[in-house]
């Protein structure tokens, strides 16, 4: 597990680097903004630990969920979790640093171990996804089903399909659904998803494919 870690306490960061040694941790000292933000560019980390009290927390936080939607943003602080904006994991400072160390990486574990299948979609997706009776060019955004072409896709449709398909039969949030293609999570981008969506299932049920775009209602889209 490799974490990226933004402190201003060095006590802190000095005693995860100990605790770390003997449990198969990584953490790196993001202390600097330069550096942090070299981090997130570059990704390929289980999370990234964020002080609230920096005055580019939110910065960083905005940055990740951009550039990383599924890597865990962890907030330690004084501050709760629901008055950050896209945070994941919320943990109050406390003296116990043993414990807590031990309460943050289990809680990355959690994390890690809920979203693993979706983890792909933080890369580009090149080749062709196969899920049910059907196939997913995303290099052409060409649908075929039973190996018959089907429909071509504008950019943001098959980004829809893509990222349904790549994970096929599961949940998706759709804040990333709007974070992959729009960049953006509002309430237009949001209502501008649905009539993709709404044609996507058209399509599919002009074409006698029996798979259906499932919406769960507060969650996501599932493709089953």
């Amino acid at each position: 597990m490799k974490i990226v870690m933004n402190s201003q306490s060095n006590d802190l960061l000095n005693e995860f680097l100990r605790l770390s040694k003997n449990n198969n941790v990584e953490i790196i000292n993001a202390k600097t903004e330069k550096f942090l933000f070299d981090c997130i560019s570059v990704g390929d980390v289980s999370a990234f630990i964020i002080d609230n009290s920096s005055e580019y927390s939110q910065k960083a936080i905005d940055f990740i969920k951009k550039k990383h939607s599924y890597i865990p943003v962890v907030i330690i602080g004084k501050q709760e979790i629901d008055k950050i904006n896209n945070a994941d994991i919320y943990i109050p400072l406390i003296k116990d640093i043993p414990y807590f160390y031990s309460l943050l990486t289990r809680n990355v574990i959690n994390y890690e171990k809920n979203f693993k299948s979706l983890q792909r979609l933080t890369i580009k997706i090149s080749n062709k996804i196969e899920f049910g009776d059907c196939m997913y060019d995303p290099n052409i955004r060409t649908l075929f089903y039973q190996g018959h072409e089907i429909n071509k896709f504008s950019e943001k449709a098959g980004g829809i399909v893509e990222i349904l398909a790549a994970n096929y039969g599961k949940l998706v949030r759709k804040e990333l659904i709007l974070e992959k293609i729009w960049l953006k999570s509002d309430y237009f981008s949001s209502r501008s998803m649905d009539v993709y969506v709404t044609n996507i299932r058209k399509i599919l049920a002009e074409h006698k494919i029996s798979m259906k775009i499932k919406s769960v209602s507060k969650s996501g889209l599932i493709l089953e």
